[in-house]
């Protein structure tokens, strides 16, 4: 008895690993994560989403079963959801706020950063400006 549970106990610290005959290779296509997507032997349908957090309403497509009501993303849409939890993410923290007044010269509107908050820019950064919606922007100063 006592030896059936040694050779038991050795089974378990040294599992047999599996006999691979050889090495295998795999391309994934390129078309491998669009929709439709197959559900309970059906083809998923597109259906548009919305995600809503702190005011901000934000826009996505899913493919959703008909059957179960399971929601898949094929890689586009999966990145833009990414995307909307970033926000979210950057929302939900303790950001510095600064109000500043809208300037016009003419021809263009702007905004003045302050001093404090652009010390380490240089002349010729660029900024990337996304739009989240007509009154909210998200602002990537590039070095």
């Amino acid at each position: 008895m006592a030896n059936k549970a040694l050779q038991k106990e050795k089974k378990m610290k040294n599992p047999r690993k599996p006999n691979l005959i050889k090495e295998g290779s795999f391309e994934i296509d390129k078309n491998a994560f669009k929709g439709p997507f197959q559900c309970h032997g059906k083809l998923t349908i597109q259906i548009k989403k919305n995600a809503a957090m702190k005011g901000i309403n934000f826009d996505y497509e899913a493919w959703q079963c008909s059957k179960c009501g399971k929601d898949y993303l094929d890689s586009k849409q999966a990145e833009k959801l990414e995307r909307i939890w970033t926000i979210e993410k950057l929302l939900d923290e303790k950001l510095i706020s600064v109000e500043r007044a809208v300037n016009y010269d003419g021809r263009t509107f702007f905004v003045r950063f302050p001093a404090e908050l652009t010390r380490k820019w240089r002349k010729g950064a660029n900024a990337s400006i996304t739009l989240i919606n007509p009154e909210e922007f998200l602002i990537k100063i590039k070095m």
